[in-house]
């Protein structure tokens, strides 16, 4: 996006030397700030916006990570393959061992081209596609290993394999977009890639616009507990045994609450197509 598409869509910005005070949201680009009042703009802005313009605390020497700037400032990059980014969040402990941390990643990923951070807390693995490549299963366990042998917390988002030509950063850029809107929703996986978001990211705008939805909403009383039960349903697939499992209730209790749930709304939790409908609704 370039100054003046945010000019466009923002009229009420300002372009200026230096950052805006703490109530205003300051965008690098081109060298200066685009500042736009926080006021004007919504959570789920705020945070788009961020992604598409990251203010780097971190100096990233070019030299040694050529895809910083193939990424960020479209450098061009000699390179043939097909690559897939893992971008993560990283939560670290007061006495954090960084370089042990980064040297066990190195060790990990065999077929890693390039790894850098950005800012205190976020990353992009760069990995070339190799027939052994990580499944997510296996991303997963490999992040929760690391963070119980380094007492942190990642959120990692698994982007696809693409080729590395000009499209790359524009796509990497969407890849950005979604992880930082669906971490938190996401809820329960610290691990994940487009398709477990791909439903509530693609609709979620619609289902914002639709009077039906908000009225239907409205009119439907959602408890925590039934909350929590659409939320375990939905990562379980709709699997009774392995959702009372998550949530350390009884199967006959879970019918139970299942069944009070259909004779109070007609719909039925262990209808995939209703609990796609109410996972939405609790997510938007």
């Amino acid at each position: 996006m370039t100054i003046e598409e945010l000019i466009t869509l923002y009229p009420n910005g300002k372009i200026q030397q230096a950052k805006g005070t703490n109530n205003a949201l300051s965008l690098p680009i081109d060298g200066k700030y685009f500042v736009l009042d926080k006021a004007l703009l919504r959570e789920t802005e705020i945070h788009l916006l961020k992604s598409l313009f990251p203010e780097n605390e971190y100096f990233v020497d070019q030299n040694k990570h050529p895809w910083f700037g193939y990424l960020f400032d479209r450098t061009p990059l000699n390179i043939e393959g097909t690559f897939r980014i893992i971008q993560f969040q990283l939560k670290k402990p007061k006495a954090f061992l960084q370089s042990e941390w980064e040297t066990s990643i190195e060790e990990i990923f065999p077929n890693l081209d390039d790894f850098f951070f950005i800012s205190e807390n976020d990353g992009a693995l760069i990995e070339k596609y190799e027939k052994n490549y990580y499944k997510l299963e296996e991303l997963q366990s490999i992040f929760l290993t690391l963070d119980a042998d380094f007492d942190s917390s990642t959120t990692a988002f698994i982007g696809n394999f693409f080729p590395a030509n000009e499209h790359l950063p524009a796509l990497f850029k969407e890849e950005q977009q979604i992880f930082q809107t669906e971490a938190d929703p996401i809820r329960g996986k610290s691990t994940f890639s487009l398709p477990d978001v791909v439903l509530h990211y693609f609709t979620k705008d619609a289902m914002n616009q639709s009077q039906i939805v908000q009225t239907f909403a409205k009119q439907l009383v959602l408890t925590s507990e039934i909350q929590q039960i659409i939320l375990a349903l939905w990562r379980n697939q709709g699997n009774i045994s392995s959702t009372s499992k998550d949530l350390y209730m009884h199967r006959n209790t879970l019918h139970y609450r299942l069944e009070k749930f259909y004779e109070q709304t007609g719909l039925s939790l262990k209808r995939m197509d209703d609990l796609v409908f109410c996972y939405l609704l609790i997510t938007k």
